[in-house]
């Protein structure tokens, strides 16, 4: 019952946290312009092996291709609850994933609430199925430090692994961790998942290699590990901790989110928390998993500095799966030495459960302080879904010659997601 009501949450709690249209009656940019487009307007093979930015979205196709078997005036509704309905997914993966590693329920759950209540780019990713790779990615980091004990888990573990693998390129920096939980634990479910990731991955570079997907123009690469380091100091462990609202002073889509001499003060004190954590954990404070702490964040920074190096900037989305294992850090580090008797504020040789309460605590504030938040282009550029219907069924009666009509997802002049064509028939 706890379960039920968590997962309910857990899908209410995207659908009202978009502005303007809302998540129910708005379809965001991709899932519009693409995804949507693609399935009203292909077979669903076409469809499906359609690449966008490089890559293959299997998964958000395969959501588009059931939103699209519904009426034309549901497909928003369907769209962001599917989007939502992952979204929940993802957490509860990553609850039971974390098991083997975070024993007492309250720190699974602590690792798993971020994937819904997510304060990085909240308004460009609540509710949307383009950027459900990126929570994924988190779930698929859990997944392959998870080991299942009973068959369903043996043969999900690969299976969903295959299909983030062929829903994002970023899986390649997951891949010396699959291939190590293969090696060391030589078990089938780590082997199956290995090759699962492999073989995603090689269809993912071989539409790159072959010229079948197209980057096209998303960003120059930058390869200077030291401007990646200085990145991601000054711009996702500020984020990671305490949110995209107080670190505000950006631009998306080409501008660094942190302009440092103005909020160097919330730089140094988004620091604070992973280096109390780590002074705590170094003086024995707490009950450290130190393997798990620098695994997470030696995956933060791996994932951060790709994207950052392949694109040259790093959209505001992109920051949600380091983000993600940055919490998973600090609960490491700030693992209470006992919970045996529930939470309890006298530890042996440390704190109790006072360091975690407080992180636990900082990131229900952080969340709540981002949980609406206004879009540069999201919030007052989409128009409502409802709306766009009526007046294009309209314009399809009035002309039985018109083949398509047309419906945004985003500003009018931004062609590539923020419009996309619908057949007449669809409507009549």
């Amino acid at each position: 019952m706890v379960a039920a009501v968590l997962v309910a949450v857990g899908i209410g709690y995207p659908l009202g946290r978009v502005r303007g249209a809302g998540a129910l009656d708005g379809v965001w940019a991709e899932d519009g312009a693409n995804f949507l487009h693609d399935a009203a307007n292909k077979s669903v093979v076409d469809a499906v092996t359609t690449p966008l930015n490089g890559y293959w979205h299997l998964y958000a196709r395969l959501l588009a291709e059931i939103t699209t078997a519904f009426p034309v005036s549901a497909w928003a509704a369907v769209n962001g609850t599917l989007a939502a309905l992952s979204t929940a997914g993802l957490a509860l993966i990553v609850y039971v994933a974390s098991s083997g590693h975070l024993r007492h329920p309250a720190l699974r759950l602590l690792a798993a609430a971020p994937v819904v209540t997510q304060w990085a780019s909240a308004g460009e990713v609540a509710a949307n199925v383009a950027t459900l790779q990126f929570p994924a990615l988190y779930a698929l980091f859990w997944v392959l430090l998870h080991v299942p004990a009973r068959r369903a888990g043996m043969v999900a573990a690969p299976i969903f692994s295959g299909l983030v693998a062929l829903s994002t390129t970023l899986v390649v920096a997951l891949l010396p961790l699959a291939l190590a939980r293969a090696v060391l634990r030589r078990d089938r479910a780590g082997v199956l998942t290995l090759a699962a990731l492999g073989l995603g991955t090689t269809v993912q570079l071989l539409g790159l290699a072959t010229g079948r997907a197209q980057r096209g123009d998303l960003g120059e690469p930058r390869y200077e590990p030291v401007w990646i380091l200085d990145q991601f100091a000054v711009l996702q462990v500020p984020v990671a901790y305490l949110g995209e609202i107080w670190i505000r002073g950006y631009q998306l889509l080409g501008q660094p989110l942190v302009r440092v001499n103005e909020h160097r003060a919330l730089i140094l004190l988004g620091w604070l928390v992973p280096l109390a954590a780590l002074t705590l954990a170094l003086l024995r404070r707490t009950r450290p998993g130190w393997l798990l702490a620098a695994v997470a964040a030696l995956h933060a920074l791996g994932i951060f500095g790709l994207q950052i190096a392949l694109l040259g900037h790093v959209p505001g989305r992109y920051l949600v799966p380091s983000t993600l294992l940055l919490v998973t850090t600090a609960i490491a580090l700030l693992r209470p030495w006992s919970w045996t008797s529930g939470f309890s504020w006298k530890g042996r040789n440390g704190l109790g459960a006072a360091p975690i309460v407080a992180l636990a605590s900082l990131l229900t504030v952080v969340s709540i302080a981002n949980y609406r938040t206004t879009h540069i282009w999201r919030t007052p550029d989409v128009p409502g879904w409802r709306g766009q219907v009526v007046a294009n069924r309209e314009k399809c009666t009035a002309d039985p010659t018109l083949p398509a009509v047309t419906f945004r997802s985003g500003p009018a002049d931004k062609k590539a997601w923020g419009t996309f064509d619908l057949p007449c028939p669809r409507l009549r």
